[in-house]
């Protein structure tokens, strides 16, 4: 009994850093849909989808922001470089890299942004 005492406040954290992580999943998936954003990959509580206008980063972090999305103009994308498992974006302003956990994920979404590009 006492030992449930002791290790309450932790499972008490432990549920609710699992909740918050649920409700931000929720609000980045709403978000995406809500800017028709399609072909959407996670990898490293970084969230990447192809909007109608640009590609949309979103870091899942304990707050989510969406005021500090990362958002790239697919007017200014100068060149697209695929290896292996990232994809590195030249634009007029800075660079960006894009990690995936599979091949396929970067396979797959450098296939999408290539359509789009084009």
């Amino acid at each position: 009994m006492i030992l449930l005492l002791l290790f309450s406040p932790f499972l008490v954290a432990i549920g609710w850093v699992l909740y918050m992580d649920s409700s931000n999943i929720n609000m980045i998936e709403e978000f995406y849909k809500n800017n028709s954003c399609n072909t959407i990959y996670d990898y490293k509580s970084r969230y990447k989808g192809l909007c109608k206008d640009n590609i949309t980063i979103i870091n899942n972090q304990f707050n989510i922001d969406f005021t500090k999305n990362v958002y790239i103009k697919y007017d200014d994308i100068k060149n697209v470089k695929k290896e292996d498992k990232e994809i590195l974006i030249d634009t007029l302003k800075r660079s960006e890299k894009l990690y995936f956990k599979e091949k396929i994920d970067t396979d797959t979404f450098c296939e999408g942004l290539n359509k789009i590009l084009k």
